[in-house]
């Protein structure tokens, strides 16, 4: 697996915004959209941390629900700090039973990965 779309949480975005001089800057993240305003979505991860995101005009997010966006890490307007630009978005579905995803549980995946890149990434530099 390439680093081609890591998956982050909010605070890894620094890592991969413009200048970090990261390998890429498109990444995944996933969260819950707890608000919609205009072009600008708010998504909130499991531990709390929010994003904004800035919307294209295919983008249809429905508030509460949980989503896996791919998308490009910028320099939010107004040096509002960093946010990240959808490309995509997919709605995760619940259980069978109709219970949401464990959030901690992904979450601590995505940060294992972070720390221990060598086993989790192809090096593309080698």
């Amino acid at each position: 697996m390439s680093l081609s779309t890591p998956r982050i949480l909010p605070k890894h975005l620094e890592q991969f915004g413009p200048g970090a001089h990261a390998p890429v800057n498109t990444v995944r993240l996933l969260g819950t959209i707890t608000s919609i305003h205009g072009s600008n979505a708010t998504l909130t991860s499991g531990d709390g941390d929010t994003v904004t995101l800035v919307l294209n005009r295919d983008s249809h997010l429905s508030p509460q629900s949980l989503y896996e966006v791919v998308g490009k890490v910028i320099n939010l307007e107004g040096g509002a700090g960093l946010g990240v630009r959808v490309m995509a978005a997919v709605e995760w579905p619940k259980s069978p039973e109709g219970k949401p995803v464990d959030l901690k549980a992904y979450e601590a995946v995505v940060d294992a990965t972070h720390r221990y890149k060598e086993i989790f990434y192809v090096d593309e530099e080698k």
